[in-house]
């Protein structure tokens, strides 16, 4: 396994949550500026399954992130157990715990993302997310 193109992937898991606490939170004022590179890291026919089974794809994602500038004030995301579950070639799929902390609520999420990591960039190919449980107190 080339260890650089995982490591490339797994950064950039915390990279994308970082722009997405960025774009929801807009606590520094750049949450809207935000939006464009963040969706630069999602793959032209990128789609991805909620945690509602909604299937998506990359236009309803970015009219989510437009729409969401600021909504989410004071979130915390948190990444845990992020691990390599299959890699070949230049293709990553990566599962991780995302953590939303919002209001003294949490909610959880089991993720597992397709990623190509290039020369200069890696690409979201797709994402599905999984709940573990209902809202509960912090």
């Amino acid at each position: 396994m080339n260890n650089n193109l995982v490591e490339r992937a797994q950064h950039s898991i915390h990279h994308v949550h970082d722009l997405i606490h960025r774009v929801f939170t807009d606590a520094d004022g750049t949450g809207a500026a935000t939006v464009a590179p963040l969706m630069a890291v999602f793959a032209e026919h990128f789609s991805m399954v909620t945690t509602a089974a909604a299937i998506v794809g990359r236009a309803q994602v970015e009219q989510l992130f437009t729409g969401a500038v600021g909504a989410r004030k004071g979130l915390e995301i948190l990444i845990s157990d992020l691990h390599t579950v299959w890699h070949e070639g230049a293709t990553v799929a990566l599962r991780y715990k995302e953590t939303h902390r919002l209001n003294q609520r949490e909610t959880s999420r089991i993720s597992v993302a397709i990623l190509r990591v290039q020369h200069h960039d890696v690409q979201w190919l797709y994402l599905h997310e999984t709940p573990l449980s209902q809202e509960t107190p912090a």
